[in-house]
């Protein structure tokens, strides 16, 4: 079993929910690293003087392997805190989200500390100030009160930044490092305009999406775009994949894989081909077309669709513009176009499911059919599913 594999196995045997956001740089919206949270069954904040599970000796192993960085923001309880203040030597470079706790005399070169806006906690032990804009109204925040911050604090990270109004502001006022769901929603104030290679992709992914489309049809339509048919036979004979023998054409790859794979992997390619947006979405859109079709299963549906409703789910934030107004003329199956648009139908409560815990939204999550401890486990395999994609991608 491959050392990310082992990580996973651990982090499945807590018994709570388990969430991570990206933190990304201010300007240019690459990810400096992840925030992981704890939680219990029903999405509440653990007790400081839970008891200390044993991956919690790996934390900083399993950090390294899950995420695309080495860096990490952690919400978890005080116990866990000393745990990883007595291991030896840690490679990754964490940051305890301290709340209302007060950092712990002991020092590790590899910790530091985050304190909240209005903790009473106050020292030169911080490095970092979260601002928690689901606790703040941004009217009310000054550049004197943001200048102050900045005399103590190295690192200024707004976390909660779920619109695109708060990512302006935050934009505007040169916070370092933003949290939230923020770049997973269309931003029609910029008047965006799709570049010529976006556009491009757009029409070749809108005709992977003919349902009557035949097999010698698709490799005609595949096998015009040079770049996605390499990328494409790249892909499907590489590791991830571990198939017996090399695929040579994308004929051969069609009926090895079938019409449906196919297609959904190349609809994928499109995607991950379009570079005007963040890297960290062309991620969301691969995490969350593992997750739904994981819940294929649950919601007794066909996998490859479930697959593309949650692959095509980020294309309102890929094109900024309302995804109805996108689903609508494309040639998708009314029943695709129902899940996408109003998250009906099994494929679309499966949707649901994936974007609830995406956004932690545990009192939606709480009235799925599908049991909490299965959803946190599926939430991690696609989270670990999307990064192994993302490494053969990038080769």
């Amino acid at each position: 079993m491959a050392q990310d594999e082992v990580a996973l196995e651990q982090l499945k045997t807590f018994s709570g929910l388990i969430h991570r956001h990206p933190l990304f740089i201010n300007d240019e919206l690459d990810v400096a690293g992840y925030h992981l949270s704890f939680y219990d069954l029903e999405g509440q904040k653990l007790k400081d003087d839970s008891p200390v599970p044993d991956f919690v000796q790996s934390l900083p192993n399993i950090v390294l392997d899950i995420n695309h960085s080495s860096s990490a923001l952690l919400s978890i309880p005080e116990s866990w805190h000393h745990a990883l203040l007595d291991l030896p030597k840690i490679y990754a470079s964490l940051t305890l989200d301290m709340n209302t706790q007060q950092p712990p005399p002991a020092y590790h070169r590899a910790i530091n500390y985050a304190n909240r806006l209005h903790n009473s906690m106050n020292g030169h032990q911080y490095k970092t100030l979260l601002i928690d804009l689901a606790q703040e109204n941004l009217q009310q925040l000054t550049d004197q009160e943001i200048q102050a911050w900045r005399a103590h604090y190295d690192v200024l990270c707004a976390i909660n930044v779920n619109n695109i109004e708060q990512y302006h502001y935050c934009k505007a006022h040169h916070l370092d490092l933003l949290e939230g769901d923020f770049y997973t929603k269309p931003d029609q104030s910029t008047g965006h305009e799709l570049t010529p290679s976006t556009q491009t992709l757009m029409s070749l992914l809108v005709r992977l999406q003919d349902a009557d489309v035949e097999a010698e049809d698709l490799t005609e339509i595949i096998n015009q775009d040079i770049t996605l048919s390499y990328k494409l036979l790249r892909l499907i004979n590489s590791a991830f994949f571990g198939l017996p023998k090399k695929v040579e054409s994308t004929k051969q790859a069609i009926v090895m894989l079938g019409l449906n794979k196919i297609k959904t992997w190349a609809s994928l390619l499109c995607l991950s081909g379009i570079d005007d947006k963040p890297n960290e979405l062309r991620h969301v859109a691969m995490f969350r077309g593992r997750m739904c079709e994981l819940l294929a299963k649950y919601y007794k549906g066909h996998s490859d669709m479930f697959f593309t409703v949650g692959l095509l789910s980020v294309l309102d934030a890929m094109l900024d513009k309302p995804l109805v107004d996108i689903v609508d003329p494309l040639p998708l199956t009314a029943e695709l176009k129902t899940a996408l648009i109003d998250k009906q139908g099994p494929a679309g409560r499966a949707l649901a499911d994936t974007l609830s815990y995406e956004q932690a939204d545990w009192e939606t999550i709480s009235t799925s059919p599908v049991p909490r401890e299965i959803l946190v486990k599926t939430y991690l395999e696609s989270i670990q599913w999307a990064k192994q994609l993302t490494i053969q991608l990038q080769d």
